[in-house]
């Protein structure tokens, strides 16, 4: 059994401003009921058919760590089951993101304050440079991805463990099951089944000092908020070459016009 205890942290929050959206490339973004690039659904027009977007609790948010005010209760986040393997999950490009889903039947949970959150999903943001993957903002910095471990309740609460990683020259071991078969979803809507044990708790920092906490959303439409986001302080590393892989995918499917779809999950939709 995997336990790992976290210090708690509460952060004065500042929400991120939003920008135009990129210029359009990906023509067949305009399809979608939203995107990343659309002139008429970009990040700036979710509000129009998704309101909960207009809403005051949104995320991503910029943390600003002088101002975060430590939690005298002392509360503990504690993950369970995270280094038990995968032996059985589905990997699939839909259209946002490259996400995986555990069916393999282990109940890898986290708790805080006794409420038991089980993980359902895990999937990753990231951009065109090195600076502008992840979608929160620490100080004045954006790391190169950041990855969502997304967790409900019995209530249907949603809790998302949120992981930096920096880029590095080698590649991150505990990635590669997933890296491998990046090749394999290279379109929207595209699945792979995934065997090879991924291991969650090697995508978690080595060393992980704590966390911020805050209520906020989902980070897409429809943009659900009470989502309780816990943000890690470490940062783990993710590799040149992985990065890549992951830019290599696409937004839309095969049988529409791709050129210029590249899968890009959040690059220059905010700044600072």
């Amino acid at each position: 059994m995997f336990v790992k205890t976290l210090a708690f942290f509460i952060n004065a929050l500042f929400l991120l401003p939003s920008t135009e959206a990129a210029t359009v490339t990906c023509k067949a973004a305009e399809d979608e009921s939203w995107s990343y690039h659309g002139e008429t659904n970009g990040p700036s027009a979710w509000g129009e058919s998704f309101p909960t977007c207009y809403g005051e609790e949104q995320s991503p948010i910029l943390i600003d760590t002088s101002n975060a005010v430590v939690d005298t209760s002392s509360k503990k986040l504690h993950m369970k089951n995270y280094d038990v393997p995968i032996t059985k999950a589905m990997i699939i490009n839909n259209g946002h993101s490259a996400q995986v889903t555990q069916i393999d039947g282990v109940a890898r949970t986290i708790e805080v304050q006794g409420s038991v959150f089980t993980f359902q999903q895990l999937h990753f943001h990231w951009g065109s440079r090195y600076d502008s993957g992840s979608e929160h903002v620490i100080d004045d910095t954006r790391y190169a991805l950041e990855a969502h471990f997304v967790h409900t309740n019995k209530d249907n609460t949603i809790a998302v463990v949120a992981v930096f990683f920096q880029a590095t020259s080698h590649n991150n071991e505990g990635f590669q099951a997933i890296g491998d078969v990046l090749p394999q979803i290279p379109f929207k809507g595209d699945t792979f089944d995934l065997q090879s044990g991924l291991n969650l708790g090697e995508l978690l920092p080595d060393n992980p000092s704590g966390f911020y906490h805050y209520e906020g959303s989902l980070t897409t439409p429809p943009c659900t908020e009470n989502v309780q986001w816990f943000i890690l302080k470490g940062v783990n590393s993710i590799g040149e070459q992985q990065l890549t892989e992951l830019r290599s995918l696409h937004s839309t499917t095969k049988d529409k016009e791709y050129a210029g779809c590249k899968l890009v999950t959040t690059s220059d939709l905010f700044n600072l």
